[in-house]
């Protein structure tokens, strides 16, 4: 679940990168495309001088008419056009057709954002300037300048519509260009983090499935060596117990129901005959035969499944002139428990001994 909100986490924000970085590059648009504008209006602005300089040349010889015959004859389109005016009044907009629209109209008619009243109010005399304006919600490169005509003051001013020159056909296939390629590498960096995204959620998926499969080995080996040790412990061909873990073995035989049991207690002279003796089981006994050291002297062996006739026949084949046998049992079922009726028998064998060496 951790890894599943990581992940989630890691995918948004990747998302989240990607989208400022687009508002950053969409920002970064708009400042190049002002740059580019304020460059432009740089070379509008010397343009316009050239006109100027055009109408001064004029001097006191030419009349107001001829002011403005000078700029009717400019090229002019929707897009990019001139104006002329004195004081607040229009004599020349566009075109003659649109210059008649506003001969009854003030020039503050036509600025009539924000943008264009600035503009119009910071033109200077003789010193041409230019500004980004928005007129009707275009946005156009505007220059302009005042000059002193025959004792009047006169403003010239040059209109260009931004996306005559944003969308020139070379400038718009850069940009463009420009555009298509990042947003191919956003697209690219966002389905790499997708699939990275995934990648890692199914390699977690493996981990987690690689340490349950690791926890169930563990679990599996431990089962089996304790198995084997269990095994290896009740290997009776292997083993001589010691009598303290008698009990445990009595009650493990007793609740598996382990049916027959023979019981059979030897003494030998000595402790190095005992060793002898259990040196000699491993060879003649099998795993069905468990072992027990009692003392240094006492044994006891246990037959486990055993029919009565066969066990007896081993226990008298395991006496000789150094290992006596002193008593059996035979317990044919265990419904009353192994350990009770072995110590009963325990019991009776070692008081039976006890009056031996008394008498």
């Amino acid at each position: 679940m951790k890894h599943k909100f990581n992940n989630i986490m890691l995918t948004l924000v990747v998302v989240l990168v990607a989208v400022v970085a687009d508002i950053f590059i969409i920002y970064q648009f708009k400042n190049y495309e002002t740059r580019f504008l304020e460059i432009y209006g740089s070379e509008q602005d010397a343009y316009v001088k050239v006109i100027l300089d055009q109408i001064n040349s004029l001097e006191h010889q030419g009349t107001e008419e001829n002011i403005t015959d000078i700029i009717a004859s400019l090229d002019m389109t929707a897009s990019k056009y001139w104006t002329l005016s004195k004081e607040d009044a229009f004599l020349f907009v566009k075109s003659v057709k649109e210059t008649n629209r506003y001969n009854s109209f003030t020039d503050r008619t036509y600025y009539t954002t924000e943008t264009a009243l600035k503009f119009r109010n910071s033109l200077k005399i003789n010193q041409v300037e230019h500004q980004i304006i928005y007129l009707d919600q275009d946005r156009f490169i505007a220059s302009g300048v005042i000059f002193n005509w025959q004792g009047e003051a006169y403003q010239i001013c040059l209109f260009t519509y931004d996306k005559v020159i944003l969308e020139d056909n070379i400038l718009l296939e850069c940009k463009n260009a420009i555009i298509i390629i990042f947003s191919m590498v956003l697209a690219l960096f966002i389905i790499l983090s997708m699939i990275l995204s995934r990648k890692i959620n199914a390699q977690s998926n493996d981990i987690k499935k690689q340490q349950e499969h690791a926890v169930w080995q563990n679990q599996q080996i431990n089962l089996l060596d304790e198995q084997l040790k269990r095994e290896y412990a009740f290997s009776a061909s292997r083993h001589v117990f010691k009598n303290i873990v008698l009990d445990e073995f009595l009650d493990v035989l007793d609740k598996k129901n382990v049916s027959p049991l023979h019981f059979a207690i030897f003494e030998t002279e000595s402790a190095e005959a005992r060793d002898k003796f259990f040196e000699y089981m491993q060879v003649v006994l099998d795993n069905q035969v468990l072992r027990f050291s009692m003392d240094e002297r006492m044994v006891v062996l246990i037959f486990v499944k055993y029919k009565k006739h066969i066990s007896e026949r081993m226990i008298t084949s395991l006496e000789n002139w150094k290992v006596h046998g002193l008593a059996d049992l035979y317990c044919k079922n265990n419904k009353k428990s192994y350990k009770e009726q072995f110590y009963k028998f325990w019991k009776a064998v070692k008081v039976n001994e006890e009056r031996k060496t008394v008498s």
